[in-house]
């Protein structure tokens, strides 16, 4: 395991004091649980991303679609954004 200095406003500190005694884990390891979340969730995102630019023009040369690709495209995100609003995300 590698060492590192973190400068943290005394406000940060003392929440994460705080919440270290509430859940009874060191100052220290809430930091390294916060780091790895943090590194997670920025892979995903670099994986979602990836996917998205390699899914780019997948349905440029089908010929079994009655519309063209990007009609159907943009009745998919319609019905997707209908969905977001429905269920109070959008």
């Amino acid at each position: 395991m590698s060492t590192i200095r973190v400068h943290l406003s005394e406000r940060a500190w003392q929440d994460l004091v705080s919440l270290g005694e509430e859940e009874r884990v060191s100052p220290g390891e809430l930091l390294e649980q916060a780091v790895r979340y943090y590194l997670r969730e920025r892979r995903e995102r670099r994986q979602a991303r990836r996917g998205l630019q390699e899914s780019f023009g997948i349905w440029k040369d089908r010929d079994d679609l009655k519309t063209a690709s990007t009609a159907v495209v943009e009745g998919l995100r319609e019905e997707w954004g209908e969905r977001e609003q429905r269920l109070g995300l959008a």
